[in-house]
């Protein structure tokens, strides 16, 4: 189920992805990105090495924790907003093309008929003219995708990430809140790590603002200590956008209401 349930966000959100016109270079990718393709690259090698070694059950534990954990709990989870509201040159999309196209190609051996199905439904010109998925090439992985700091940087915020759930919570359990796009987080702690993605930090909390500090803010609903972690949580700030739903500063569009 978690599988389909996959294949059918990376297909809605590949459906008029054009490779050709549309793919952008590495090095412009956002940091999440770049995390995902070094998690997709490290799941390559894996299930490549349980084939070559016939150890068939690894195969499905890595594909359970690549679909499960990397993609669905964190990476989709976190992208699928701007994924809906960025626009038609969101770069996420260039990450979810190349899981599509290794993903389907790993499932082939195991799951030939949902890969077949997914090959067939996916645009023509993400097959390169390739009618069958049995007839594709099994992919490899790519140097340029392997990121050791990425992923030593990126474990400490997914930790963080739980942390910050944590604060948020209890809030929502007391009916404080009801989403965690209704807060904003203020987060004392690692200044070091944290200073470099703080842009990116609302989106991977998934709220509406997310900060740095060195002291509590005012209007503190719940705070929050974990390993050297302080959480604080407030309320969001500005108005909620019609169309991301977090709150922020909006502007008049014309017919559209407003929007940030």
């Amino acid at each position: 189920k978690k599988m389909r349930n996959t294949s059918r966000f990376l297909l809605g959100n590949l459906y008029d992805f054009d490779p050709t016109a549309d793919y952008v270079y590495y090095k412009d990718l956002k940091a999440i990105d770049k995390f995902a393709l070094h998690k997709l690259n490290t799941f390559i090698g894996n299930v490549t090495e349980a084939f070559e070694n016939y150890e068939f059950y690894k195969y499905f534990q890595h594909l359970q924790n690549f679909a499960a954990a990397d993609l669905s709990s964190f990476y989709l989870d976190i992208v699928k907003d701007r994924l809906y509201t960025a626009g038609k040159k969101s770069l996420s999309r260039r990450a979810l093309y190349e899981i599509s196209q290794a993903l389907t190609r790993m499932l082939a051996p195991v799951m030939p008929h949902q890969a077949e199905d997914i090959w067939q439904n996916m645009p023509e010109k993400h097959r390169d003219g390739i009618e069958s998925v049995l007839l594709t090439d099994w992919p490899t992985t790519n140097v340029k995708w392997a990121n050791d700091k990425l992923e030593a940087e990126f474990t400490k915020i997914l930790k963080l990430r739980e942390i910050v759930t944590k604060a948020i919570e209890p809030l929502r359990a007391d009916k404080q809140v009801g989403s965690s796009l209704e807060v904003a987080v203020y987060v004392q702690g690692d200044p070091e790590l944290l200073k470099k993605y703080e842009s990116e930090l609302a989106n991977i909390f998934i709220t509406s603002q997310a900060e740095l500090v060195d002291k509590a803010p005012e209007h503190v609903l719940n705070e929050y200590k974990e390993d050297d972690y302080t959480i604080y949580v407030t309320e969001a700030h500005g108005e909620k956008c019609e169309r991301c739903w977090k709150y922020r500063k909006l502007i008049q569009v014309v017919n559209h209401g407003e929007i940030c």
